[in-house]
């Protein structure tokens, strides 16, 4: 790939004399990469803009010998130090890339076509799990995201003439859409947290789950530092990414937050501090995280949605709950409470840490059978008195 570059003058539309620099950045499979930049006043301006432009692609290898796997492995790393993505996001892409080698990682990057994406997109929803069953179309359509952003930038960068992704035929929107959230009622719930057979170290996570709409790292990551009275302040999140634990900040500003909680709820927290702060001093250890499992150790993020499976799978055995519910819809159960008593959706949006109400709006503005009922009570009282 030649880079060298050249600067030559011409005469404008007024026949004033004007430089320009010309650079060739390619080939790549279709036709040969040029930049062309007109309109320098002086060879020395367009000399020095042609320097920095080569400075720019001095790293970028020729599509011709670069491999799909290699560019994608490339990428993860130039944006996750350009601070573009966290570390916790690029370990999550290179947690996707595991799925790629086998098809895609020794495709010429200038020789993937459209097709190749279809067949990698059809073997994921067939048998590409980790156990030979299918991935979810939600987990396709994410991966076509990423590597049709993945693609977009190697476009820009001249290594490509196109993005083969765009002519790519993912799992369709509709297919992807999550099925219908089954949440337990306020009896249900209730019903849960007195059952006698959870212990206390899980019964407040569960209560404060309910009680705040929080995501599972969310509440993996809460310090005592973070309860002030009757509000807990969000400031980090605990998670796994990859089979590793990472602890950081929420992904955006709007995650950063303090969430009001009922008195209740607050004194079920300062029994658990006294609790916990006994059995830690008995152990030698000090204080920090909110929750701990049965060893007094900070949590594995997965370690709790374990617990959580087996404490509601056994609530519905017994009887306690109708149906199974998953943990990350507690934080459903929460919102849904908040809209039902009339929160208006600004409110909602920052106790849940959302981009916007509109997202909060879209994700749990829906209906249901409760509010529904109670809406056509109200109609019924002003059509019949």
């Amino acid at each position: 790939m030649s880079k060298t570059g050249k600067v030559g003058k011409y005469l404008d539309d007024n026949r004033k004399e004007r430089w320009r620099f010309d650079l060739d950045v390619g080939p790549n499979r279709r036709d040969r990469k040029r930049i062309i930049r007109r309109g320098f006043a002086t060879r020395g301006a367009a000399q020095e803009a042609l320097n920095a432009e080569r400075t720019r692609w001095a790293d970028v290898r020729n599509p011709s010998s670069l491999s799909f796997g290699d560019y994608f492995s490339d990428w993860i790393d130039r944006r996750e130090a350009n601070g573009i993505i966290r570390p916790s996001t690029a370990l999550g892409y290179r947690a996707k890339l595991g799925l790629v080698p086998d098809w895609l990682a020794g495709t010429k990057l200038a020789r993937l076509e459209a097709s190749d994406l279809d067949r990698f997109y059809r073997q994921l929803l067939t048998t590409g799990g980790r156990t030979g069953q299918g991935r979810s179309a939600s987990t396709v359509r994410q991966v076509h995201r990423i590597i049709r952003t993945a693609l977009g930038d190697a476009v820009r960068k001249g290594l490509v003439g196109r993005n083969e992704s765009d002519a790519a035929d993912p799992p369709s929107a509709r297919s992807a859409k999550p099925k219908e959230r089954r949440v337990w009622n306020a009896d249900e719930a209730r019903a849960f947290l007195a059952a006698d057979w959870i212990p206390h170290y899980r019964r407040v996570l569960w209560a404060t789950a309910f009680g705040t709409g929080m995501r599972r790292g969310e509440l993996a990551g809460l310090y005592w530092s973070d309860l002030d009275g009757d509000a807990l302040s969000v400031r980090r999140s605990r998670n796994t990414i990859g089979g590793t634990i990472l602890e950081g900040p929420p992904k955006s500003d709007r995650g950063l937050r303090t969430v009001p909680i009922d008195a209740t709820l607050a004194g079920l927290l300062r029994d658990w501090w006294i609790e916990q702060g006994n059995l830690l001093a008995r152990a030698d250890l000090g204080p920090q995280y909110v929750f701990t499992n049965s060893v007094l150790a900070p949590w594995d993020p997965d370690g709790i949605t374990r617990f959580w499976r087996e404490d509601a799978t056994r609530a519905v055995t017994e009887g306690l709950v109708s149906r199974y519910m998953r943990l990350h819809d507690a934080r459903h159960w929460y919102a849904t409470q908040l809209v039902a008593a009339g929160t208006d959706l600004n409110t909602v949006a920052d106790q849940l840490g959302h981009s916007s109400p509109a997202f909060t709006l879209a994700v749990y503005g829906h209906s249901d059978s409760t509010r529904a009922r109670a809406a056509a009570d109200a109609v019924g009282a002003v059509l019949w008195g």
